[in-house]
């Protein structure tokens, strides 16, 4: 029988409560800045991110050394095409992957958006700094995209490892290396992304 999906999305049960309260904490805090300004004419852009992020979870990718798979996570596209309203695509996202596919939790939840909200605000950030800075267009994608999964997995790690209910150390290491691949095909998916974007429709890569 194959191991369980191994993912950036802490189930329930997998934390300390104070954790949960913290990840909810978090994930308002994150959520509050995304709604400053808010204008109707974001939405479509945040509705489209949060079907491209939710439709991610449904590809997953066999992994040659373990019985098991891992998914594209779409956070680095979601950070640098949304900027700060990063955070509204990818709670979505997470809401309606617990919902309609039972990937993640419900308490942790706040948690999760945090895990992978963090590293496509830090991307979104980024983006126009290495624009300005002189970056081509595919190495910055491919940093952004390959360092927002990272980023993503490397908090999960750390949450995993110092917020766990159990011992959950092995499990945590396992994941940290199953997403290697995941990594380095989100680097190459974004730079080609921004490298042809940046050619039509630059306006797409950043919001104000």
């Amino acid at each position: 029988m194959p191991t369980p999906l191994f993912a950036v999305h802490i189930s329930d049960g997998a934390l300390a409560p104070a954790w949960t309260v913290g990840g909810f904490a978090g994930a308002a805090l994150l959520l509050a800045v995304a709604l400053w300004r808010f204008r109707e004419d974001d939405v479509p852009r945040i509705g489209v991110l949060s079907a491209a992020f939710f439709v991610a979870s449904s590809v997953h990718l066999p992994l040659a050394v373990l019985p098991t798979s891992v998914h594209l996570v779409l956070n680095g596209l979601v950070g640098v095409a949304l900027g700060r309203r990063a955070p509204l695509a990818i709670a979505v996202g997470l809401a309606l992957q617990y919902f309609l596919l039972s990937h993640g939790g419900l308490n942790a939840l706040g948690v999760n958006t945090c895990i992978v909200a963090l590293p496509a605000l830090a991307a979104g950030l980024l983006h126009p700094a290495l624009r300005r800075a002189g970056v081509p267009a595919f190495a910055r994608g491919a940093l952004l995209g390959g360092g927002a999964v990272a980023g993503a997995v490397l908090l999960n790690f750390l949450v995993l490892l110092f917020g766990g209910a159990d011992d959950w150390e092995a499990l945590a290491r396992v994941v940290l290396v199953a997403h290697v691949p995941v990594v380095l095909l989100e680097a190459a998916m974004l730079g080609v992304l921004v490298r042809y974007l940046e050619k039509v429709k630059p306006e797409l890569l950043g919001s104000s």
